[in-house]
């Protein structure tokens, strides 16, 4: 089963998407910061975060765009994190496979899972926390 997540420390939702910018059976890569107050790393930018959003029907799940087999980010060219049929997230790399709920069912990774996040919807947007 993923793990949820949040990033949010004060309790405040962060605004990730507008719903009317999610298509049902699509999905979105996105990238937040993370906070006001990221935590900088030397001269680094400050810490982000990269995430997957997948509409599946009455479902909005949102997971850390990173591969449990080897951490890299899941899609080659930008929002293209599905299997041909749709039904399946996968990683362009290796191709692990990952069903609606994050798990891997095929590829290098079999049983690990994306990291997922908590959402909720406020006045017609998704919200991480």
């Amino acid at each position: 089963m993923p793990s949820e997540y949040s990033t949010n420390k004060t309790a405040k939702p962060i605004p990730l998407i507008a719903l009317d910018d999610l298509t049902v059976g699509e999905t979105k890569g996105i990238e937040i910061k993370l906070g006001d107050d990221a935590i900088k790393f030397g001269d680094k930018e400050p810490k982000r975060l990269d995430l997957i959003i997948w509409h599946q029907g009455n479902e909005i799940r949102v997971f850390k765009n990173s591969c449990p087999h080897v951490g890299l980010p899941l899609e080659t060219f930008p929002d293209r994190f599905l299997t041909a049929d749709k039904k399946y997230l996968i990683c362009s790399a290796h191709a692990a496979t990952f069903n609606h709920e994050g798990v891997c069912i095929a590829g290098p990774c079999p049983g690990k899972s994306l990291i997922e996040y908590k959402t909720t919807t406020l006045d017609g947007w998704l919200m991480l926390g």
